[in-house]
């Protein structure tokens, strides 16, 4: 068995103004997808596509978290793409420690990490259903800082706990459909939700505490390319030099 061709292969990235999914939507473009990519930014968005050149991808500026912005985007996938293949949920904001927050932050955090990954993985699955033939995947980007349970991360933890759970559950309940579920884990990003500058960041990344984006996209096209039923249904990854507290 070979690795999925993903060339054609229609591909929904959530989150793709960040650093993981700004690289995996070059990735996949590289490979021939035909891409829709949302974030809640349009002007994120439009540099994005600089990025991308000529890849014919598309853009739709939504909020997830709301109903309406979820409607708005899969609206676009049937307008733009016709359907769909694979989901990839990158989408997601930082957090501070439970009493630091008002209760609107709080919520923003909850509804961005968890609620708008099931959102969208529902209205995926009825577009993947008639078109995967065995080849169709969500893929889902939790946290390592799970099972680290680092202090200040109490309201991240309880969301990205949430999507490991979700994502651990719902590919046992789509094993008939032959739709495969991926759980990403990676450790510290060096993205912009990391509470440092772009030089503080690239100076982390080259010490192996920090994680280049490039790479967690690279584990996220290991299991979107794996071959019709190998289901990769875990995968962790780290900087050599994880922060642990």
């Amino acid at each position: 068995m070979g690795a999925l061709n993903l060339n054609g292969k229609r591909v929904l990235i959530t989150g793709a103004g960040g650093g993981v999914g700004r690289a995996l939507a070059q990735r996949m473009a590289d490979e021939g997808a035909a891409l829709l990519l949302t974030d809640r930014n349009t002007e994120t968005l439009d540099a994005v596509l600089g990025d991308l050149g000529e890849s014919g991808a598309c853009t739709v500026a939504a909020d997830l978290g709301s109903p309406e912005g979820v409607e708005r985007l899969f609206a676009e996938v049937d307008a733009q793409l016709g359907g769909l293949d694979i989901m990839v949920a990158c989408a997601g904001i930082g957090s501070e420690p439970l009493m630091a927050f008002h209760d609107e932050s709080w919520r923003d955090v909850i509804t961005s990490n968890l609620v708008s990954y099931v959102a969208c993985t529902r209205r995926a699955i009825d577009r993947i259903r008639k078109a995967s033939r065995g080849e169709g995947s969500v893929i889902l980007l939790g946290s390592i800082s799970v099972h680290i349970k680092a202090v200040g991360e109490s309201v991240y933890n309880a969301a990205k706990g949430g999507v490991a759970s979700f994502a651990e559950t719902l590919r046992k309940e789509l094993i008939p459909d032959a739709i495969r579920v991926t759980l990403i884990e990676p450790g510290a990003i060096g993205s912009a939700m990391q509470p440092f500058n772009a030089e503080e960041r690239a100076r982390l990344i080259a010490a192996e505490e920090l994680l280049p984006p490039g790479e967690v996209a690279e584990a996220v096209m290991f299991a979107a390319t794996r071959p019709v039923g190998v289901d990769c249904v875990t995968l962790r990854i780290e900087p050599m030099v994880q922060k642990i507290y």
